[in-house]
């Protein structure tokens, strides 16, 4: 009996190795590419001339044409799943570029309020705002300055007629004052005359 269990352990120990080798194509979770080079490798080869021949069992190729097969009957599900994907996604994307777009007007929107200022009732750019209040502060500077110069050269000009009207009021009391002692002795002369005639 003992016997028997020995011959029966060698006999699945040396049938172990050959299941593994199995058919190559049977291997569900290998690639294929590694399938095919596997049966490939397995297979005996033979020489005639020059040329190199294979002969793979066709228990292997069915089972490697199965895999194919397979693997092409699970393309459409996995394209489709994909397309599906790609259909969200291109969503999502549209979504998000209609939400930039309106962002971006936005931003835009903002820009201009940022770069204009409102001056009776015309949005106009800031420069051509600070061009217009710097032509109004040049000018109201001018006008100072014209003006600061007017009350100068009239303050002057006061001075100067005063100056002038102090001289000939100068003059009117000098020429008053002889015309006076002139009269004056007119009148003393007269008298005078007067005297020596009624005398």
């Amino acid at each position: 009996m003992r016997l028997f269990f020995f011959l029966l352990l060698l006999c699945l120990c040396a049938s172990l190795p050959a299941q593994k080798r199995g058919n190559p194509a049977l291997a569900q979770d290998v690639p294929l590419q590694l399938q095919f080079d596997t049966v490939i490798q397995v297979s005996n080869r033979y020489r005639e001339g020059n040329s190199e021949f294979r002969v793979v069992r066709r228990a292997y190729l069915d089972a490697f044409m199965a895999n194919v097969s397979d693997s092409l009957s699970q393309y459409p599900l996995e394209i489709g799943r994909l397309q599906e994907e790609k259909a969200a996604l291109q969503e999502q994307i549209d979504a998000t570029s209609s939400e930039v777009s309106e962002r971006d007007a936005t931003i835009a929107e903002l820009n201009a309020e940022r770069d204009s200022v409102n001056l009776l009732g015309m949005q106009l750019n800031k420069g051509t705002y600070s061009l217009i209040m710097w032509a109004l502060v040049i000018g109201l500077l001018i006008a100072l300055l014209v003006a600061l110069a007017s009350t100068r050269i009239a303050a002057a000009n006061n001075t100067e007629l005063k100056r002038e009207r102090d001289k000939l009021a100068g003059e009117l009391e000098t020429s008053r004052k002889s015309r006076l002692t002139v009269e004056q002795d007119l009148r003393r002369q007269l008298q005078d005359e007067i005297n020596r005639r009624g005398s």
